[in-house]
């Protein structure tokens, strides 16, 4: 069992509820404890995320035992994926009236939680292109069955994302019997390939600024803009991010300031500009807000 303390407002209950919406292909829920797979270094482990009130802190359940050195490579993967050390203490200042206060009062606490490598953010990212949620999550389990895993786990099946060395052996035939088209059959395996080869490093980005990552990828085909904004989001949790075209960012924008149409990209870059350095956090949260909208319609 490992323990990572929360030091900063942090609410598990608000950052899961987005898990049990969208994350299905990654996570499992179970008795409120969050299992998923996650390759380290030497070995494949599944992992339970769970929340200690009394410690306020994640405990983690591990379904093997692990050397020193893996339960420290586990727990720098852990808190970068439950973006455990982000203090949001600023943002929630910085709030503290106008249309939005609202919104990021309710959700105090919520945070980003990151897929586990930024190879798979890429991958799913570009799976999810100009795609509705639920054909793109089918898309991924499709993957998953035929180049990646499964691990069985307390009556589990959890899934394993492929690592770019099994992705990169496929044929774009592969992919396109699974209902891929072929340009996004071809991004992902030419991806991977690049990886193999060892003419794209993607960890390597970690390091980088948001300029930097984005001069490395958008050479790269199949990859624009909007990909690339949502792996420094989502891969590596950059916190001033504006996916400005975003259509689900513009719905909520236009909502939540009562206006009579979406934004334009422009616009919404506009606006932005007094939500820096939060930008990333706003989006989220205005996500959260719209997603929570349209629940609410599906109800009535």
């Amino acid at each position: 069992m490992l323990k990572v303390p929360l030091k900063y407002p942090y609410s598990f209950a608000h950052t899961t509820k987005r898990l049990h919406l969208f994350a299905k292909t990654s996570y499992v829920c179970k008795e409120q404890v969050f299992y998923r797979a996650i390759r380290l270094c030497s070995s494949v482990v599944v992992i339970g995320v769970s929340y200690l009130p009394k410690d306020h802190a994640l405990h983690i359940e591990v379904n093997q035992h692990l050397t020193k050195e893996e339960q420290q490579e586990l727990l720098t993967c852990i808190k970068h994926m439950w973006s455990t050390e982000v203090d949001l203490t600023p943002f929630y200042n910085q709030f503290t009236d106008g249309p939005l206060q609202p919104i990021i009062q309710k959700r105090k606490g919520l945070h980003l939680v990151l897929d586990s490598s930024i190879y798979e953010c890429l991958i799913k990212t570009i799976i999810g292109q100009q795609l509705n949620i639920s054909f793109a999550a089918t898309l991924e389990q499709r993957l998953v069955q035929l180049a990646g895993e499964e691990i069985n786990y307390k009556g589990m099946c959890l899934p394993v994302f492929p690592d770019p060395e099994k992705v990169a052996s496929l044929c774009y035939e592969d992919l396109q019997k699974l209902q891929f088209n072929r340009r996004k059959a071809e991004y992902i395996i030419d991806i991977s390939r690049l990886i193999v080869e060892g003419k794209l490093d993607l960890e390597g980005l970690m390091g980088c600024s948001e300029e930097e990552v984005m001069e490395k990828l958008l050479p790269l085909r199949g990859i624009g803009r909007w990909t690339v904004e949502c792996v420094l989001l989502f891969g590596m949790g950059k916190p001033d991010l504006l996916p400005a075209a975003d259509i689900g960012l513009r719905n909520a924008i236009a909502h939540v300031f009562e206006l009579d149409q979406k934004p334009s990209e422009e616009e919404v870059r506009k606006l932005g500009e007094q939500w820096k350095p939060y930008r990333s956090y706003v989006t989220f949260y205005l996500w959260d807000a719209i997603t929570e909208q349209k629940i609410k319609k599906k109800q009535i």
